[in-house]
């Protein structure tokens, strides 16, 4: 059962009471100071209703002819954008007011710009601060019935009155076409018909005018873009036909807006917002008076601030004077909650450090400790310093979470600061899992991409090695070793294959790196390291002249060469054993290509050296020579 707020009659009162002249307020929350704000501000000069679910308000509308609706959106949560856009459709004429935070304001932002929602309301609020918001309102509604009143409405006529004007109307015609035809046969011409082009043209063209009109006003665009705005076309019409009924309904509307960003520039206390708001409703044609309200209030507004900074100013100065003697600090606290209220709606809670909310609130209570208002401010500050932690934990900003919680020490109640507390650790907790999943994911996903160990800081390594060292025992940790070892062993065999020596140490660094051992990265460690030591054996040459020479054989002279008389040489590369004996001969360059190789390569093989010596053991050693080929 729904039952007013001021008293405990049914459904039935209701209905008689929305029959009257009273302008009635629906409000939709959940929130009770929010509720006890508005009660105060309404007062009894209106009937205010209070209802706690949405499917409530539409049994209210349907009962009678209610003005106001608020909507606390906290109370639809995600549907608060649906719930405005049906009610607007059924009720159309209805002034819907819309409650909340900076968020909830972002996210009912087109259907304000459009004029669905006439004014939003931040919480918390004072209820000096809702009698603003709910004095515009009703005048608002007041506004729309009176121009609906002064729209002319047609009569239906009577059954006999409408034969009578049918009738009349034929007998005019036949009169008419009477007189057209003797004239026509006096002057023996036919009279020109009418041309119905030149009679649709100026009315297709008002007919585009408007649509462009009703599109401008749809999409906010009041007085901008030049020539493309509502004010402009609405102009536009109006010239044509001052007597146009649509042109001045749009211009009304037009003017409504103007006045209603005004307004909601003064009721936030954006001053310079404001003030550009008057002007441009001034240039569009507003009448004089409310321009001059809006102004005096501009002015009223500014003038309060300044004189708020000014006795601020002079309390510190007081405060450091210690020659003066304290002032009773009553008059000092209202301009201190009012400071701390502006702090508030600007979301300057905690910063800056001398010009914030908790400065002016802390500021107020130590003038005087037992002010109801300052109270009042304490709890307001509070709920916003817990709303801006939760919210922080939420898109998981934990730092700045901390600092709202640590600033909320002594401002809010323990117990709620406890319980932020552990809100945020248990965030950081799940926040702590899911980077220790994620990377687990990404080790995963690099693994089947191939990405061993690039790009940097993007491949399977880097996040293996980055979850090893955040949660070492993480049981999923040995299937990833063992895939990324796996394939990084299997990358140094191959570059050992193709006698890639250095990148098949590399890789094998690589597979250090991570921890990873196997019998196959034993095995691919020993074949490169004879690979190494092959490699430096055949590249390390002793000079021949260095070597006891025991025996050699002269080279035979190519008959090819003997025909040519042909001289020239060939440096040769070889191999003495343990034995002394000499092995592995091989051609490094020559000076006819050819000719000389196989003649000097069958001498040197005959070759016989004294074995050197290395720690008293025969070593094989790799060294080259110059065979030379002269004609006798």
């Amino acid at each position: 059962m729904l039952a007013s707020d001021e008293d405990g009659s049914t459904l039935d009162a209701l209905k008689f009471s929305l029959a009257s002249d009273i302008v009635e307020l629906v409000v939709l929350t959940s929130d009770d100071a929010f509720l006890q704000a508005l009660r105060e501000a309404v007062g009894g000069a209106r009937r205010l209703w209070h209802v706690p679910s949405a499917d409530k308000v539409s049994d209210l509308l349907v009962a009678g002819e209610v003005g106001i609706v608020v909507i606390d959106v906290q109370t639809l949560h995600d549907s608060a954008r649906v719930f405005v856009e049906q009610i607007k459709r059924q009720f159309p004429d209805l002034v819907l007011v819309a409650a909340g935070h900076r968020d909830d304001e972002t996210s009912l932002a087109g259907l304000i710009s459009a004029g669905l929602v006439y004014r939003f309301i931040h919480k918390p609020m004072s209820p000096a601060r809702a009698k603003l918001f709910a004095e515009a309102a009703i005048k608002k509604y007041e506004n729309q019935r009176q121009r609906a009143a002064e729209t002319p409405q047609r009569k239906p006529a009577s059954s006999a009155t409408h034969l009578w004007l049918i009738g009349g109307a034929v007998a005019a015609l036949l009169i008419v076409g009477a007189i057209a035809w003797m004239a026509h046969r006096s002057s023996g011409e036919e009279p020109a018909p009418p041309n119905p082009t030149e009679t649709a043209k100026p009315a297709a063209v008002e007919s585009t005018v408007l649509a462009r009109a009703a599109a401008a006003l749809a999409a906010n665009r009041l007085t901008e873009p030049a020539g493309d705005n509502a004010l402009d076309l609405y102009l536009q019409l109006q010239a044509r036909n001052p007597a146009d009924a649509d042109a001045r309904l749009g211009l009304a509307e037009v003017h409504e807006r103007l006045l209603a960003r005004a307004e909601n520039a003064l009721l936030e206390e954006r001053l310079d917002e404001a003030a550009a708001a008057i002007e441009t409703a001034r240039k569009s044609g507003v009448e004089s008076g409310r321009i001059a309200f809006l102004s005096a209030q501009l002015a009223k507004s500014r003038e309060q601030i300044k004189t708020a900074q000014v006795q601020v100013q002079q309390q510190s100065r007081a405060r450091t004077d210690v020659r003066t003697e304290p002032k009773p600090e009553e008059d000092h606290v209202t301009p201190l909650l009012t400071l701390a209220t502006q702090r508030i709606a600007d979301g300057h809670l905690l910063e800056p450090d001398r010009d914030s909310a908790l400065f002016y609130v802390q500021e107020a209570l130590r003038a005087d400790p037992q002010n109801a208002a300052a109270a009042e401010a304490k709890r307001a500050l509070a709920s916003r310093l817990m709303e801006d932690a939760r919210s922080a934990i939420d898109r998981r900003d934990f730092a700045r979470a901390l600092v709202v919680i640590e600033g909320a020490d002594g401002i809010a109640v323990p117990a709620n600061i406890e319980v932020m507390q552990n809100l945020l650790a248990g965030a950081r907790k799940q926040a702590d899992a899911d980077a220790r999943n994620q990377l687990l994911k990404n080790a995963n996903e690099r693994l089947l991409q191939d990405r061993l160990i690039e790009p940097a800081n993007d491949n399977a390594k880097y996040f293996y090695l980055t979850l090893k060292q955040l949660e070492p025992g993480n049981p999923a940790l040995a299937s990833v070793l063992q895939d990324l070892g796996t394939r990084l062993t299997t990358k140094a065999r191959r570059a050992l294959i193709l006698g890639q020596l250095d990148a098949a140490k590399s890789w094998l660094d690589e597979v250090g790196s991570v921890g990873f051992n196997s019998a196959e990265v034993g095995s691919v460690q020993h074949d490169l390291d004879a690979a190494v030591a092959q490699h430096n054996f055949m590249t390390t040459l002793v000079p021949a002249s260095q070597l006891a020479l025991l025996k050699s054989v002269q080279p035979s002279y190519p008959m090819k060469a003997l025909n040519g008389k042909l001289e020239g040489w060939v440096d040769v590369e070889f191999t003495v054993a343990e034995t002394g004996k000499v092995k592995d001969v091989s051609v490094r360059a020559t000076s006819n290509p050819g000719i000389f190789e196989d003649a000097a390569i069958k001498a040197v093989s005959q070759w016989r050296y004294k074995p050197v010596l290395r720690d008293a053991q025969p070593v094989p050693v790799r060294s080259q020579i110059r065979v030379r080929f002269t004609l006798p």
